[in-house]
């Protein structure tokens, strides 16, 4: 199968498809989480941020996007792969704004060749009390990237097509003393793609294979 860029941009942007939400984030989704509700949400006051799917063309023509590993640091999400993003600020005039803002911080890309044509749907991250709006957007040009030191270990590309094609499988983790059996996607060397990352990606497959027949 090969995937163009302009024309997956063009494909995504005109879709009316309805966004599958919870019934792609539940096949993701660690045993102990259970689904939210809006009013529940909103009684938690919960802080607003945003996450970005980059796509981009590399020098061989293959799609790809960025996810990034978090550096190590004192909290929930440490050393944990994510997608670009962060948390709304006052100057953001939008949640799309504040995807790209972040983007641009934590991969060193240029602003102005990011154009968001999708968001999927939001959803809830009760360890840290945020509700996340994840967009997917177009990177014009091959990125160089330049990770931020601060929050960024390294950044690993995804292939979209690879990824497309991929089966998430189980593994273990230990929580507080227990070990946990939690879904995710091997990025290699035991390194895994889990958590609200890994159900907002899979939203994404989802919704990309109704939109190309697949």
């Amino acid at each position: 199968m090969y995937l163009d860029l302009e024309e997956l941009k063009y494909l995504l942007s005109e879709s009316v498809e309805p966004l599958t939400g919870w019934e792609s984030h539940e096949k993701l989704s660690p045993p102990y989480r259970q689904k939210y509700d809006i009013e529940y949400i909103k009684r938690t006051n919960p802080k607003q941020a945003s996450v970005m799917i980059l796509l981009y063309q590399n020098e061989f023509g293959e799609i790809e996007f960025p996810i990034t590993m978090r550096v190590d640091y004192d909290g929930t999400h440490s050393h944990q792969f994510s997608l670009p993003g962060g948390q709304f600020e006052e100057q953001d005039i939008s949640f799309d704004e504040t995807a790209i803002r972040e983007t641009v911080e934590e991969l060193g890309v240029e602003y102005e060749n990011i154009e968001v044509i999708k968001q999927l749907s939001e959803i809830y991250i009760p360890p840290s009390n945020f509700l996340v709006y994840p967009y997917i957007g177009v990177y014009h040009g091959e990125p160089n990237f330049a990770p931020e030191e601060r929050e960024v270990e390294y950044i690993a590309p995804i292939d979209l097509e690879a990824f497309l094609n991929a089966d998430f499988e189980v593994f273990e983790r230990e929580f507080s003393g227990q070990t946990v059996e939690i879904p995710g996607y091997n990025i290699g060397d035991e390194e895994y793609l889990w958590g609200a990352t890994a159900m907002i990606l899979e939203e994404f497959k989802d919704y990309l294979k109704i939109v190309l027949n697949l």
